[in-house]
């Protein structure tokens, strides 16, 4: 019974040198366990964060728009023009005409001084289209471009850069 009894001394004084040496050890194990949970949370917050703001971030308000360079334009109204189509007497195209240029003194006053010459550059250009040409709307966009070329040869303080139709009629 000594032999048992010692037996069981000797195993309960091994089971708290085991359970001093893991309480030891365990608790580091906690405290590193916590912190690399901690890191890892901080960490996927912090991606989070950063693919909300790069990826989904809402669009710009209204009063936080960049402010970029704009460059002031004015426009001048030439009215309305009426002209037979090429290769057709029965054909006609009416249009209002707005032409867009940079604010610009020198270019406003040659515009309204030459502005019967622009009148008839824009008579000549759109009298030289065919029904098929001006009836596209396609090519549309190519008669804006040919009008803005053959006007910009005409000026000589600076260059137009659009031609808007206010009306547009083919019949």
């Amino acid at each position: 019974m000594l032999k048992k009894a010692g037996d069981t001394l000797a195993k309960t004084k091994i089971s708290e040198n085991n359970e001093e040496k893991a309480g030891k050890n365990g608790k580091p194990k906690k405290k590193k366990t916590i912190l690399i949970v901690l890191v890892i949370l901080v960490l996927l917050a912090g991606s989070s964060a950063g693919a909300y703001m790069f990826f989904l971030r809402p669009a710009a308000q209204a009063g936080e728009v960049k402010k970029t360079k704009v460059e002031e334009k004015e426009s001048l109204d030439m009215g309305e023009v009426i002209v037979n189509l090429n290769g057709s007497s029965s054909h006609y195209l009416r249009a209002k005409v707005t032409i867009d240029y940079p604010k610009n003194k020198k270019l406003a006053e040659e515009l309204k001084k030459k502005k019967h010459i622009v009148s008839d550059v824009i008579i000549a250009t759109l009298r030289s289209k065919t029904l098929a040409e001006v009836s596209n709307a396609s090519a549309l966009q190519g008669l804006k471009s040919s009008l803005i070329e053959e006007i910009n040869n005409k000026l000589d303080a600076g260059e137009i850069t659009g031609v808007y139709f206010t009306d547009f009629l083919v019949q």
